[in-house]
């Protein structure tokens, strides 16, 4: 995620680093995701609560993980964040009634980690070139991922 590639190249490592490593890179780029959303996620209008969707990446990075399987991965995933989101000001362990993680993972392995890491990939670069310090963004996800798994 910190390393500027291009989506094909994107895909290519996180179909890679799937294989190798599965479900626990789903969950960690799910997690990354959470975490990134919570310390530099848009707050969003009185009529957007509760709406909390993850950005759309272009077409043509949804396209590469296939046009409708990339779709259909875009869709479960945006699912299991507003669900995760709710439960989350809900104070709650319960998620609503919906895909899993699991199931993001064993429909679309690698490519939902690809979608996932682009996210948060442009989403730090995005804040970069509003001027903030893109080392110091990741080094803050990564202490909230720490705090989530400590």
């Amino acid at each position: 995620m910190s390393t500027p590639r291009s989506p094909a190249q994107l895909l290519k490592a996180s179909q890679g680093a799937w294989d190798e490593h599965g479900y626990p890179l789903t969950y960690a780029c799910f997690m990354a995701l959470v975490a990134f959303a919570d310390h530099f996620g848009g707050q969003g209008t009185d009529d957007e609560a509760g709406q909390d969707v993850i950005p759309r990446p272009p077409s043509d990075v949804i396209i590469l993980a296939g046009r409708r399987r990339g779709e259909e991965a875009l869709d479960m995933l945006n699912s299991l964040f507003t669900r995760v989101r709710e439960a989350d000001l809900a104070q709650t362990q319960e998620l609503a009634p919906g895909p899993t993680l699991a199931d993001l993972d064993k429909n679309y392995k690698g490519k939902a980690a690809y979608l996932m890491a682009y996210i948060v990939g442009s989403g730090v670069a995005t804040l970069v070139e509003e001027g903030q310090d893109g080392e110091r963004v990741l080094d803050s996800v990564g202490q909230f991922l720490e705090e989530l798994s400590g």
